[in-house]
């Protein structure tokens, strides 16, 4: 087909196509220009201890460490605290069974007894549990007071034991028979009360000889070796009638 040439000789240029013009540009909000978007803005480390702020220096690694130790000890915590029982009562008072007295010289069978069932010292297991459990202490906290306990009264025991022994070897090596002979003649004689009061004071060696003495004008014959003196008339008269038919 043809059609007017402008002055140049050029064909016309067709028309734009039937439909709306395209949207002209909004001045008031330009498109985005991302060589001109704003710096990011620096991170706030204000709230690192200054333990961890040294030298203008931020101690991200060191803070990191200490976070998860202490998230950590709290999972520890939180795993103890299901072991709490719900009141003071439900903690058993109880002696470890592999308890170890280490290098303390105590007698052989030496062992410590919890009363925790005689009812006068129920207050004070009563008072002891209800400490453990104001604190969160798990189940186990109980056995381990006690076995704690058993080694403080261990270590108090261990030195008058030790001078119990000393004082036997002042006896002799008859020293197990003596104290023998007094614990029978102590029972024949005495109500069981009395005689365990006397007997008591058989546990050191001058106690030992002093029921000796004390027994010995009665005719007891002990296995010791009393040193003799001159005999006073008293003595002479306790053994006339330790033995009432001699000479006749």
């Amino acid at each position: 087909m043809w059609a007017p040439q402008d002055d140049a000789g050029a064909p016309p240029l067709d028309p734009s196509p039937a439909g709306d013009p395209p949207p002209a540009a909004d001045p008031a909000n330009p498109p985005a220009d991302p060589a001109a978007a704003p710096a990011p803005t620096e991170v706030d480390y204000s709230f690192l201890p200054d333990e961890f702020r040294q030298d203008g220096a931020n101690d991200i690694e060191g803070f990191r460490a200490r976070f998860d130790d202490l998230t950590a000890q709290e999972a520890q915590r939180q795993e103890a605290l299901q072991d709490v029982p719900d009141d003071g009562t439900g903690y058993e008072f109880s002696v470890p069974d592999d308890l170890d007295f280490g290098d303390l010289e105590l007698p052989e069978g030496f062992s410590f007894h919890v009363k925790a069932d005689d009812p006068a010292m129920a207050p004070v297991f009563e008072e002891f549990g209800g400490l453990l459990h104001k604190y969160n202490l798990p189940k186990q906290a109980a056995s381990e007071f006690m076995g704690a306990l058993a080694k403080y009264q261990a270590a108090e025991f261990a030195p008058m034991y030790a001078e119990s022994k000393a004082q036997m070897k002042q006896l002799g090596s008859r020293a197990d028979s003596r104290i023998s002979d007094v614990d029978r003649a102590l029972t024949s004689r005495l109500p069981a009360d009395q005689a365990a009061a006397l007997k008591a004071a058989a546990t050191t060696a001058n106690g030992v000889k002093a029921l000796e003495a004390l027994l010995q004008p009665r005719g007891m014959k002990t296995s010791s070796t009393i040193p003799t003196s001159p005999k006073t008339v008293d003595d002479e008269l306790a053994e006339y009638y330790s033995t009432p038919t001699k000479g006749n």
